[in-house]
């Protein structure tokens, strides 16, 4: 009985004993051996996140994910806010930044804290400042859904409109292919025969450019540039001199505006004489015109008789042979 007692102590005691251990080992396991400070950061996406996911700073482990609380932002996006425990007393700079990562191509995700350089530390119970991780697979995956876009809504299409086309000139080619062939051949023979009269030609057009810029010509052409910049220039002192007389006799043309202006009541009575003479000159000029006519024929008469006798401009008599008998 009493051997049988003692037994059973000692089972009892080697199941308490491993209970305890595997108590430990879980905890050793999940990190949790001791105090820890709370730390929160805030991600768009948590792939591969949950209870349990280890926390490293520059690759140390330092705490696992304790709590995963999706919450919507002032514009109704869902994002999760990440409770991290975190060792008590481990020190976190201001500026550092918790990332998604996995440590590998097969490892299990993580956060990985990049600490920063600043002097200021981050209190327990602070926002950690937060960047998504790269995903390999969602990226491929991503890469393979735009591949399959591609292909449905390009190459196909494309590869099926160059069907078409292979289809509708196909036989138009064939049919075709032995007279371009024909031309082909009639076309080289051609330039085969003509290359060297082309090549003749192509060198006297070279020769007359040559001749025509000439180191003469090239000067006569520059002195011809420099005398057209100094027609220009000569234009341009022009054109100035013509505005500047321009403003002239528009000055000039405000003065006889003026003085037209101020005279208008002498030009008027001027006018009006003037009209008032014309008049009595037009009632008068058929006398005016009679006497004009009159005193024409005397003076043809006076010429005469000076022609034919001068002497009387002296003597005032004619000759006796030129007189009638008495």
């Amino acid at each position: 009985m009493r051997d049988s007692r003692t037994n059973y102590v000692l089972v009892g005691a080697f199941v308490l004993a491993m209970v305890v251990a595997l108590v430990l080992s879980i905890a050793f396991i999940s990190g949790r051996t001791g105090a820890t400070d709370a730390y929160h950061a805030v991600y768009d996406n948590v792939a591969g996140l949950k209870y349990g996911t280890k926390v490293y700073f520059e690759g140390y482990a330092i705490g696992q994910v304790q709590d995963i609380q999706p919450q919507r932002d002032g514009g109704g996006k869902v994002i999760f806010d990440i409770e991290l425990a975190v060792r008590h007393g481990w020190q976190i700079p201001e500026d550092s930044v918790a990332r998604i990562a996995a440590s590998g191509l097969l490892a299990a995700v993580a956060i990985d804290i990049k600490g920063g350089s600043s002097p200021i530390l981050l209190k327990p119970g602070s926002q950690i400042r937060s960047q998504p991780g790269g995903n390999l697979f969602a990226a491929m995956a991503d890469i393979a859904s735009e591949v399959t876009a591609l292909s449905q809504s390009g190459l196909r299409p494309l590869v099926e409109a160059l069907n078409r086309t292979v289809s509708s000139f196909g036989p138009v080619i064939e049919k075709r292919a032995p007279q371009l062939l024909d031309n082909l051949v009639a076309l080289s023979a051609d330039l085969a025969e003509k290359t060297p009269r082309i090549s003749s030609n192509v060198e006297q057009m070279t020769n007359g450019l040559n001749r025509v810029f000439s180191d003469a010509n090239t000067r006569k052409i520059d002195d011809a540039i420099d005398n057209a910049d100094r027609t220009a220039a000569s234009l341009a002192e022009l054109t100035a001199s013509l505005h500047s007389s321009k403003a002239k006799v528009d000055e000039v043309l405000g003065i006889l505006d003026k003085t037209v202006a101020g005279n208008s009541d002498n030009i008027n009575r001027s006018l009006a004489d003037l009209r008032y003479t014309m008049r009595a000159v037009a009632s008068n000029i058929d006398s005016v015109t009679d006497n004009l006519e009159g005193t024409a024929h005397n003076m043809n008469e006076f010429s005469r008789e000076i022609r034919q006798n001068p002497s009387l401009l002296l003597g005032g008599a004619r000759p006796a042979q030129d007189m009638g008998p008495k």
